[in-house]
């Protein structure tokens, strides 16, 4: 059995055969070093609540081979997670394979202070955070702070992000700006996602599977079934195959009509072409089509029903239909004593929506949604120096068209349909550097800087009661008046120029301990609000402004870390604690609306202070065993408001109270994983995953937020070695905990546990909710073949 890692790996012998192990065979030796030095003497205790370490490095004696995982993009010529100077976490096919992953948002409790949780709203559409930094919205022109980066090719809109995924090489979790490596829209952090290269002999494998609710009151479950093939066609050029389907035939009962609700269907269809032409160029070619359909939003209303049950109860069924298409080509060249690479890619995405927003059995508010978007990029980067100084520089380019449309029917209450919606040209050219200098055997700096010119030229038709147009097609006003005093809406061009700079010092202590110190800077890009329902209120604050566009963000984060591994890999340690400033906090503010129903503005809300420690933690006690435990606390706090997010009409110290959105204080959790081979032919398999999450806002005004969860998730598999059969049961959200992609307040639709008051963390809303609800407890079986 291969398991990839960070660790360095090397090949045991147990009983007759023969599989690779996380690092060196394991005989007990090095635990008790565990127990030193990180963070002046911390380790002992954060042992039991460090954050899961599943990417390391091992101490490799005389003579052992050995296979360094590698962590792709992070622009650095030390790239595993020991050497690293900073926070990332990495998790590879074979941890991916014990998680039964699915797609991103089943890692969203895989790393201490990151949530890649989806808003619900749109299917697939990411609203990732991490250290407190992230989105709280489906308008495709807002754009993310965490940025998603696909085999190196960043994904310019949220939508379309979170679907069922097939055959992943691996997945970094990057925490904290990334401006250097990666520019704009990575205040957070950056998800790098690598698919698996066409291989040099022939192989593939082939899996079903079955998963479902169990608990009373539960719809029906989810059939899926994947194969991948992969091998040489000469030897220079190699193929890879892939294809996955899926039918979920709806968790949850709609009580509106007592039938299975949530139906989801998807299929990917996956090739690659790998040609090494010579001893200096490789060129690795992928084409991924996805398309996606079922119902629309499962979305849950705390004013109908208790906030801690899975009962929803919608007239209107809804829809979803998207198509995305990603092509990528990256090209590496030996160019003298450095490697010369280039990544390109293009995207275009189509999704079509509509949900039942008043989340009730009543026909009060439902909405029609167009997203087109197609983008293309090319970096060009040379990388040069193996010795004690290495030094990188590259070029970037981004182009992207986005357009979105939206219809709102509130015919319910007397209002007439209403259209309107946006697009944009969006261009980001950019240069970048960095210089790596070892002034000795222990001490060496970084210095990177990144610079980039963001332009965004935008045409925005504001939601409201008109004649049924669409933006996308140009049929949609955006000069002159709607009604006498009240304008269709606007054109405007704005650009930006950022600067984002770098700079680390790093400390070898020993062999086993590394420190480090950096201070990085990073900023997401301002732009328009595509979902304008309230032209007053917007113009007042744009002509306050100076421009209808909302500024850039920008955050700088200084951090301190330290790691350590025992010389023979069988443990590891890591904390980091870090401090950031946030300049001009970017925020979507979401409040009822009488005449829009919901009403979501967009501004520069705030300079808030983000404060946080984590620490990591892996643990090979014995032979078959695996630990891991994880703890991450942030404190998040606005420094000052310059926008009303309470709601109360002025900005006061209310507003400085609220906790800012998607920032729970205190993540923890721990893992365990155990191999033990039960005959010469056959191994048995156990994981379990355990992550507590604290109680977190969704809205700026703290009206909507999820209550505090541990995530529990298992899984048991038996493996054929001689035969490549795998049989597997596994449960997800086995404590059965509900959460909500999104949480915001309605003016109607309310119920039995609706108070009429609004306050923050008050489970009882003032009316209604749309609150897009996750799935429970589910049980699964899964068959797999390897060849």
């Amino acid at each position: 059995m291969q398991q990839l890692s960070y660790q360095l790996k090397k090949q045991c012998q147990i009983d007759q055969f023969v599989y690779l192990r996380l690092s060196t065979c394991p005989d007990g030796s090095g635990v008790t070093k565990l127990i030193k030095t990180v963070f002046g003497g911390v380790s002992a205790f954060a042992l039991v609540l460090a954050a899961p370490a599943w990417a390391q490095d091992a101490v490799v004696g005389e003579g052992e081979e050995a296979t360094v995982i590698i962590v792709e993009g992070t622009k650095d010529a030390s790239s595993s997670v020991f050497e690293y100077s900073g926070a990332v976490t990495a998790i590879t096919a074979q941890e991916l394979d014990q998680r039964q992953f699915r797609d991103l948002s089943s890692l969203s409790y895989a790393a201490p202070n990151v949530s890649l949780d989806t808003v619900g709203t749109f299917k697939g559409v990411a609203n990732f955070a991490i250290r407190g930094l992230g989105v709280n919205s489906s308008i495709p022109s807002i754009d993310p702070a965490v940025g998603l980066f696909v085999d190196g090719v960043f994904v310019g809109v949220n939508a379309g992000s979170v679907f069922d995924t097939l055959d992943l090489a691996q997945i970094d979790i990057l925490r904290g700006p990334q401006g250097v490596s990666f520019g704009q829209n990575t205040t957070g952090g950056a998800i790098m996602v690598r698919t698996a290269d066409p291989t040099d002999y022939w192989t593939g494998y082939a899996r079903m599977s079955y998963e479902g609710p169990v608990d009373g009151g539960r719809g029906t479950g989810m059939f899926s079934g994947r194969g991948v093939v992969s091998g040489p066609l000469s030897e220079t050029v190699s193929i890879r195959l892939g294809a996955l389907h899926s039918n979920d035939g709806g968790y949850f009962i709609n009580q509106f009509d007592g039938k299975s609700y949530g139906s989801d269907e998807t299929t990917v269809l996956r090739s690659a072409i790998k040609a090494e032409l010579g001893d200096k160029l490789t060129l690795v070619g992928k084409l991924e089509w996805t398309d996606n359909s079922g119902d629309g939003a499962p979305t849950h209303n705390n004013g109908l029903f208790a906030r801690d049950t899975f009962e929803i109860s919608v007239n209107e069924r809804g829809f979803h239909d998207s198509e995305n298409l990603l092509a990528t080509l990256r090209a590496e060249y030996a160019l003298g004593s450095g490697r010369l690479t280039n990544i390109f890619g293009w995207r275009k995405y189509d999704q079509q929506t509509r949900n039942d927003i008043d989340s009730s059995p009543t026909p009060i508010f439902a909405s029609d949604t167009e997203t087109r978007q197609e983008q293309w990029s090319n970096e060009l980067a040379y990388e040069v120096g193996n010795g004690p100084i290495r030094v990188i520089g590259g070029t970037y380019i981004f182009h992207q068209k986005v357009g979105y449309d939206e219809a709102r029917d509130l015919s319910f209450l007397g209002a007439a349909p209403q259209f309107g919606g946006g697009k944009q040209d969006h261009d980001v050219y950019g240069l970048f550097g960095q210089i790596d200098v070892d002034l000795n055997s222990f001490f060496s700096l970084k210095a990177g800087l990144r610079w980039s010119r963001e332009e965004k030229d935008a045409v925005v038709t504001y939601v409201r009661a008109r004649a049924a147009c669409s933006v996308i097609e140009g049929t949609c006003p955006y000069t002159g008046e709607r009604v006498a005093g009240e304008n269709n809406g606007f054109a405007d061009k704005r650009s930006w120029d950022n600067f984002s700079p770098r700079l680390v010092a790093t400390w070898r202590a020993t062999e086993d301990v590394r420190a480090y110190a950096s201070w990085s800077r990073g900023f997401r890009s301002g732009g328009y609000n595509f979902r304008i329902t309230q032209p007053d209120a917007f113009e007042d604050v744009s002509a306050m402004l100076g421009s209808p566009a909302f500024d850039r963000e920008r955050v700088d984060t200084f951090e301190v870390g330290t790691k350590w591994q025992s010389s023979d890999g069988l443990a590891f340690l890591q904390g980091a604690l870090f401090w950031s400033e946030v300049d001009n906090l970017q925020r979507e503010v979401v409040v009822p609306s009488l005449t829009s129903g919901l009403a979501q503005s967009i501004y520069n809300t705030a300079d808030a202070r983000i404060r946080g420690l984590e620490l990591d933690a892996s643990l090979q006690p014995a032979e078959g065993l695996s630990l891991s435990a994880n703890l991450g606390l942030t404190d998040a706090d606005y420094q000052i408001v310059f926008f009303d997010l309470s709601g109360d009409g002025v900005i006061d110290d209310a507003d400085l109270a609220l906790e800012l959105p998607r920032a729970p204080r205190v993540t923890w959790g721990a893992t365990a994983s155990y191999e033990v081979p039960l005959s010469r032919s056959k191994l048995l398999s156990a994981n379990v995953y355990f992550q507590h999450r604290d109680r977190y806002a969704y809205s700026d005004n703290n009206w909507g937020f999820n209550y505090g969860s541990e995530r529990l998730d298992a899984s048991i598999s038996v493996r054929c070695l001689d035969c490549g059969v795998t049989l597997t049961l596994f449960g997800r959200n086995l404590l059965d905990e509900v959460q909500f992609g999104a949480d915001a307040g309605l003016p109607f639709a309310g119920g039995p546990f609706s108070d009429g008051n609004n306050r923050p963390f008050d489970p009882a809303p003032a009316s209604g909710t749309f609150s897009p609800i996750n799935k429970g407890r589910t049980l699964g079986v899964e068959l797999g073949i390897a060849f």
